[in-house]
This record gives structure tokens, sequence and C-alpha cells, in this order.
């Protein structure tokens, strides 16, 4: 019932990672703290309320652990749930808890505490925003001290997918009882590394749990890290200049156009990710200027994204129609991107009414502002007049989120672990992140329709139907897709990858000679 994901997931139960069989036929060093640079700073420590989905879990993942989770191959593997068996309807999931697991205060992990963080993410009045990712999950209940049953309202194609991500990621009890307001900036988890300080703006530092359940292949306990530092450098210049000088071990998501250098130096090399980065932007719907569809229609057609990708990443980007790459299978190859006509730009930006400048909201990374650069270059050609609002990503959300904008650029790591994890997040009607404001039943109720159907062929119709709205009725305009790649010192050994692309640190080590 429950489809590919249920099947793979039942198969998953009895595997273990296979990362310890590839690390014995090293010698791992114990000790060091690792540094790695990311473009941006989490918004809050607590999984249930973060705002960049999939994105933040480089963080999360140091301190908190799911049930399960999906390694970079997409298979499913045990993590805090030793095994599990589907019910037969789909409406359920039984889980055999792992036995001797803490967490980094002491408090012993259980079926109660998954009860807990379950419920959590289902009470309405907590309004978490992770629970978008898990819109059928239903009740908990604990069988004995180490098996829980997690109940779904509805089979579902997407449900156990956002168990395995920020939805299903699980916190103490007693420290969130204990400090609900502070909680987010205190974190506890049952992960390899226990919260230790956070600089909002540069970095946070986690430190080694000496009573993590997780062991080596030599039977001594995890992690082989001191701990971890983690700054937030957005500009990809700076960040690659501090992995070439050694003050910090690994960067992510860096230009195309630096790759060069990077191949040059024998002390770094380039680190793939089998996730990329589509960028695209929104149109306020909630108010002029933009719940005009010819203004809509004008800035789109006047935007040449063929030449924004040729700018941007050396001609190796993808123009695709949505947010969607073709690796996806929510992707739909009928579509078209928004063309480039700059005659049909000045037609509609004349049938629109509109005269004076606009603004475009751009959070301060690259290579956003580079690309709003070129959008504002681009548009004053069909004679519309863009000004640029540059931002720090806080105030970015902050003005985006409340609608206080004309037009916002922004990005979103795709593909997904299931696609309803973008369309719940962007289009459903309790959308935590809806930011072009849609108020289209149509796209809701086919958002609905697709979560709860379990055929995947018959989910993609549903995602392409999507798709072709959002297109038709100017929400959102696509620019291009681009492959993500990290820079990393050749000394860093064992860092994993989540389906997400976010990194794993558990089993990690330095070498010496670095």
């Amino acid at each position: 019932m429950l489809g590919k994901l249920g099947r793979a997931l039942g198969v998953a139960a009895v595997l273990s990672c296979a990362a310890d069989a590839a690390l014995a036929q090293d010698a791992p060093v114990r000790g060091g703290v690792l540094s790695a640079a990311m473009d941006l700073e989490p918004a809050t420590l607590d999984p249930a309320f973060g705002n960049a989905p999939g994105k933040d879990r480089s963080v999360y993942n140091q301190i908190f652990e799911n049930l399960f989770y999906q390694n970079h191959e997409g298979t499913l593997t045990p993590q805090l749930a030793e095994s599990w068996e589907i019910a037969q309807d789909g409406r359920s999931v039984t889980f055999k808890l792992r036995r001797g697991v803490v967490f980094h205060d002491g408090t012993p992990f259980n079926a109660e505490a998954v009860k807990f963080n379950f419920d959590r993410i289902v009470d309405p009045g907590v309004k978490a925003r992770a629970r978008q990712f898990v819109a059928d999950l239903g009740s908990s209940e604990v069988v004995d001290e180490y098996t829980v049953r997690v109940n779904f309202s509805a089979p579902s194609g997407a449900v156990l997918a956002g168990l395995a991500n920020e939805a299903g990621m699980i916190v103490s009890p007693t420290a969130l009882k204990a400090d609900p307001e502070g909680f987010a900036r205190n974190p506890v988890g049952t992960g390899p590394f226990r919260f230790a300080s956070w600089r909002g703006g540069d970095r946070i530092t986690v430190e080694r749990f000496p009573d993590y359940w997780g062991k080596a292949p030599d039977g001594e306990p995890l992690p082989y890290l001191d701990g971890v530092v983690t700054r937030f450098i957005s500009n990809s210049a700076v960040k690659i200049v501090e992995v070439r000088s050694g003050n910090v071990h690994l960067g992510d998501t860096i230009l195309d156009k630096d790759y060069a250098q990077i191949e040059a130096d024998p002390n770094v090399d380039t680190f793939p990710n089998h996730v990329g980065t589509a960028q695209f932007s929104s149109f306020n719907l909630t108010r002029p200027p933009f719940d005009n569809i010819d203004l809509r229609k004008a800035v789109a057609y006047g935007i040449n994204r063929e030449v924004i990708s040729r700018v941007i990443t050396g001609g190796t980007g993808i123009v695709t129609a949505t947010f969607e790459p073709p690796s996806s299978w929510a992707s739909d190859p009928n579509l078209k991107p928004h063309a480039y006509d700059p005659d049909l730009a000045r037609k509609h930006y004349e049938a629109s009414g509109h005269s004076g400048p606009l603004t475009l909201s751009v959070i301060q990374r690259d290579p956003d502002t580079r690309i709003a650069q070129i959008i504002q270059s681009q548009l004053a050609e069909v004679g519309i007049t863009m000004k640029i609002e540059t931002l720090e990503r806080q105030a970015w959300l902050d003005k985006v989120l409340s609608y206080n904008y004309d037009m916002a650029l922004q990005r979103a790591n795709t593909p997904r672990v299931d696609p309803d994890m973008s369309f719940s997040t962007y289009y459903s009607r309790n959308a935590g992140s809806n930011y072009p404001g849609v108020r289209d039943e149509a796209i809701f109720d086919a958002v609905d329709r697709a979560r709860s159907t379990n055929d995947q062929a018959e989910r993609a119709k549903i995602y392409g139907d999507i798709q072709g709205m959002l297109l038709d009725n100017y929400y959102q305009t696509y620019f291009f897709f681009r492959n993500n790649m990290d820079i990393i010192r050749t000394g860093v050994k064992g860092v994993e990858r989540d389906f997400s692309g976010q990194w794993i640190f558990t089993r990690t080590w330095l070498d010496e000679t670095d």
C-alpha cells in the first residue's frame, strides 16, 4: 500500500550502514575538530521549526537522529530504530527501538520519547513547520518500552520520507519541557555530537558526545572527531580562500567558475553532490503591483534565462521549466520554460498600466546577487526599472513570508527525497513557505491528491499538472538548475551525505598529514 518507498523501507530495516565496511579499510585517526563552512545559517536548532528544509540538516545531523534516515543512494537505513513492520493496510508502522541510547542530557531514549516527539509534530497548537512534510501522520502508541506504533490518517506516498527527515528528528522531551522557548538555541538530541555554543551570524560549535551509541568497526565508540565548528560564509570566494589556507576543512556550494583553481591545488579537491540548486523568483500575488498578471508576464518575458545560466555556471547549468530538474521523477518533459521575448515583454508591460520602479529582494549570497544584477540589466532593456534590495537571510525570510515585497529571488535544493517535501512546503493550503502567496484551490486540491496517492506514475502526472498551473498563471518564474559542488581538503576522510545532499560527520576523521 505504501509503494516503492514503503517496500524499500521494509528491506532497509535489516541493513547496516555500508560506510563502516569502507572505513575499515583505512586507519581512522581519532581526535581533532573539523571546521566546515556553509552559506546559510539556520534560523533555529529545533528541527520542527527549521525554515530551510534539507539545507539545515548539515547542522541538524550533528545533533539529532531519526528512527531511520535515507542515505545518499536513497536507501532507508536504521538509526534509532533497529527494525520495523508495515501494517497490511498501510495505515501504520510498528518500530522496534534501539536499546541503550541516551539523550545528551542523560534522558533515556524509549517509546515514550518517540511518542512525545510525534505527538508534538501533529499538535495543531504547536504549529511546527515540519508538520507539512508528514501531513498524513496521525497518532502514536506506546506498545512497550522499546516498541512504538505510528498510525497514519490514510495510506500515503510521502509520509515515510517525511519521517526520515526534519519531521522525524527526535529531541529530548526533558530538555524541551524544561525550556520550550530556549530549546531552539540550546538543542538536545541523541546524535554523535552535543551542542556547545552558537555565535549568531558566525558559527555553531558542537563537541563529541562521549555516550553516543554508535560504534566503529573496531568496536570503539563513534564519532572519531572531538568536535565540529560550522561557520557561516556566504561569499563563495572567501569560502574557497579559507579552505585552501587550511582555516576551514570543508565548504559547501562553490561556483562552477572556481573549479579550475580548486583542481590546480593539490591540498584541496571538489566534493560532488547528487543534489543541485534550482534558481527562480516569486511574485507577490497578494498585493499590487504583481497581483497583475500582465506585469508578471512582462517581467518573465524580459528575462533571458540562457544568458543567466551561461554567465553563472559557465555552461554547465540547464534552463528548466520549474524547480524540478530532469533527474526528478516529478519533472514533466512536456513543460516549457517561460520564453524570452522582449517584444512581448514591452507589450504586456504597457497592458499592465504600471509605471515606476519595482524591487527585487535578494539574500546576500553567491550567486544570487550576481543573478539579480543580470535580471536588473535585462529588464532595463525592455523599459522595466528594477531596484535590488539585498538582505541577510533571516531579514529576507521575515520580509517575504509577511508578503512585504514585490519580487523575490530564491533557490531550492532539488530533487528532494520526495516531491511532496517541495509541493506541500510551497503550495499546500497550510504551506509554511508559500512565498508567492498562492491562493488557488485547484493547486491546493492537486497537492492533496498527489500526497495521498501511492502510485508513482499517477503522482508524477499530478505534479506535472501543478507545475503547468504555476507556469500558466506566472505565479513564479524559473531560471536554471546548477550542479552543487563542495570544496574539501584532501586530509578530510569519511564525510557522508544523506539523500538530501547534506553532510553526516559521524564517521569523519582528519588525516594528521593534512
